[in-house]
C-alpha cells in the first residue's frame, strides 16, 4: 500500500471512529484548563490546597478529559493581568484577589469596604447568599464567570516604624495597598499616605523604604517574608480579602454541559476546603511570626470604624448601586444586617 493511501485509510478509520463515539467523549478529549494565581508557591499555603484540591477533584471526575495546569506565583501576571487574560481567554481560569476587580466589576468594591464585616461567618453567610450571587452575575458583563469565593482572610497591618494602636499611629506613614480605589481612599481617609502598588514589588519597596508598611493577611505576611523587614503587625482586621474562582466567559460557553458542572462543582468544593485550611493556617501563622520577632498589638477600632461609615462608605453608594446612590446604600446596609 502506498503511504498516501495508508494516511487516506488512517484518516477515515479516525473519522469512522469519531462519529461512533458520543458527542461528550468526543469534547472529553479537548479540555486543558490553565489556572493561575500570583500567589506563593508552599503547597501548604491555603490557597494552593485550595487549587491543587480543584485540579484533582475535576481530573478525577471528568476520568482525565479535563486537564488543569496551575501557573502560581505570577507566572501568567499580577492579579490584574490574569483577569485581563480570562476576559480575552488566553488564560481559562484564575484565583484572584479582589483587589483588582472593581475596576473590572464596579459592583465588586462592597468587598473592599473597610469593616464591612464583623467576622469571618458574616463574610460567608453574605458571599454564599443572595447578595453574593448578585454581585457575581455582575461578572458576566465583563465576559468573567464568577465560579466561587475563598477566603484570603482579614487584613492587617505592618510596618517598621511603630505599633498601630489607634487611628493615631497610621498618621505619615506609607502604607503600600492593592490597587483598589476603595483602599487607596481608606487608608488616605484613615491618616496614612496610600502608596498602590503590585504585590510582585512589594518586599523590594519595604527593604528598600520607599513604603514603611503594608497590609495582608497573616499568611502571606510569613510567606512573603515580611517580617525580615517589618517590626510591627497590628491586628486591625480592617479590610476583609475575598478571593474567586473565575473563569472565561466564552471559554466556559464553549463546554459541554458535563464539563461545566464539574468545574463549577468542584470551583465550590475547592472554596470550602481552602477556607478551612486558612482558619487553622492563621492560628499557626501568629505564633510563628512572633517566634521570627515580630510585636503583635491589638488595636482600638472604633475611631476607624467611625471614619469608615462616615467617609468612605457614601461615596461608593452610587457605583455600588450601579448609578442609584439609595440602591447602594441598602446594599450596604442588607450586607451589615446579615445575621
Amino acid at each position: 500500500m502506498t503511504t498516501t493511501k495508508m494516511r487516506n485509510t488512517f484518516a477515515i478509520a479516525a473519522c469512522t471512529l469519531l462519529t461512533a463515539l458520543p458527542i461528550s467523549a468526543i469534547a472529553q478529549q479537548t479540555v486543558n484548563i490553565k489556572l493561575a494565581h500570583n500567589g506563593n508557591t508552599n503547597p501548604d499555603d491555603p490557597q494552593n490546597v485550595g487549587v491543587d484540591a480543584f485540579k484533582e477533584m475535576v481530573e478525577e471526575r471528568s476520568n482525565g478529559s479535563i486537564s488543569v495546569q496551575i501557573y502560581p506565583a505570577g507566572q501568567l501576571g499580577d492579579a490584574r493581568t490574569i483577569v485581563e487574560g480570562i476576559q480575552l481567554g488566553t488564560i481559562e481560569m484564575g484565583d484572584v484577589e479582589n483587589g483588582p476587580m472593581g475596576g473590572f466589576v464596579p459592583e465588586a468594591m462592597l468587598w473592599d469596604l473597610p469593616f464591612i464585616f464583623r467576622d469571618i461567618e458574616h463574610a460567608h453567610k453574605v458571599l454564599d447568599g443572595e447578595i453574593g450571587q448578585a454581585v457575581q452575575e455582575e461578572y458576566l458583563e465583563a465576559g468573567i464567570r464568577h465560579l466561587a469565593y475563598n477566603d484570603g482572610g482579614f487584613r492587617y497591618f505592618t510596618n517598621d516604624q511603630r505599633p498601630i494602636r489607634t487611628m493615631d499611629d497610621l498618621e505619615g506613614l506609607k502604607i503600600r495597598v492593592m490597587e483598589s480605589e476603595v483602599m487607596v481612599d481608606t487608608l488616605n481617609a484613615f491618616g496614612a499616605s496610600a502608596v498602590p502598588m503590585s504585590f510582585g514589588e512589594l518586599y523590594t519597596a519595604l527593604q528598600q523604604g520607599v513604603v514603611d508598611g503594608q497590609e495582608n493577611p497573616m499568611n502571606l505576611i510569613y510567606s512573603q517574608r515580611f517580617y525580615e523587614v517589618q517590626d510591627y503587625l497590628s491586628l486591625s482586621g480592617h479590610f476583609y480579602y475575598p478571593r474567586q474562582y473565575i473563569a472565561s466567559n466564552e471559554w466556559w460557553q464553549s463546554l459541554d454541559d458535563e464539563h461545566q458542572e464539574i468545574i463549577a462543582e468542584a470551583a465550590k468544593e475547592a472554596s470550602n476546603i481552602q477556607r478551612d485550611s486558612l482558619a487553622d493556617y492563621e492560628i499557626e501563622m501568629r505564633k510563628v511570626l512572633e517566634e521570627h520577632g515580630m510585636e503583635i498589638n491589638e488595636v482600638e477600632k472604633e475611631a476607624f470604624i467611625e471614619t469608615a461609615f462616615e467617609e468612605i462608605y457614601p461615596s461608593y453608594y452610587e457605583t455600588l448601586g450601579s448609578g442609584d446612590p439609595e440602591k447602594g446604600e441598602d446594599i450596604v446596609k442588607a450586607v451589615m444586617a446579615t445575621e
